[in-house]
């Protein structure tokens, strides 16, 4: 049985999370259809800065880390903007822990925080390629509101 530990916080906690990150934006890069060359340079220095400048934006880092291993093996990234948006900007589990309940544990951490700083409203993106995603997030009463459609260039 493994052991986990939650970890939370805010910006001091995103460079930990930079190893999940890749593997989640690889994920995007290998499942897109369309878009995996941004997402195959998309750096996380770029991401992180999102993070790191915007003062507006309030942040929530939750990590999990299996402490039998030492290792960090999920996160969620929750965010708050300054008229009260909430989105869970960035989840990920790694493939053999996904048996745990860590992503809806993590869910719940978010939401539970997003609803404590009683946010307007409450939104989630999910990147082209990655719709298996959608009945994850259905079960916490997200659905899609609108389709954004982005011109390839060639």
């Amino acid at each position: 049985m493994n052991d986990f530990e939650f970890i939370s916080g805010s910006r001091e906690l995103i460079d930990l999370v930079q190893p999940l990150w890749e593997k989640l934006n690889k994920h995007h890069e290998i499942n897109s259809d369309f878009f995996s060359d941004k997402f195959k340079n998309l750096k996380f220095e770029v991401r992180k800065d999102k993070f790191i400048k915007d003062n507006d934006l309030e942040i929530k880092i939750d990590l999990i880390k299996d402490t039998e291993k030492g290792l960090h093996i999920a996160y969620c990234i929750s965010t708050i903007s300054k008229d009260l948006i909430g989105e869970i900007d960035s989840i990920f589990v790694e493939k053999e822990y996904r048996k745990y309940g860590l992503g809806d544990k993590l869910m719940n951490r978010a939401l539970e925080w997003l609803n404590s700083k009683q946010v307007k409203i409450k939104i989630i993106g999910v990147a082209e390629g990655n719709q298996n995603a959608l009945e994850f997030y259905k079960r916490y009463g997200f659905y899609k509101r609108r389709v954004i459609l982005e011109q390839i260039n060639e």
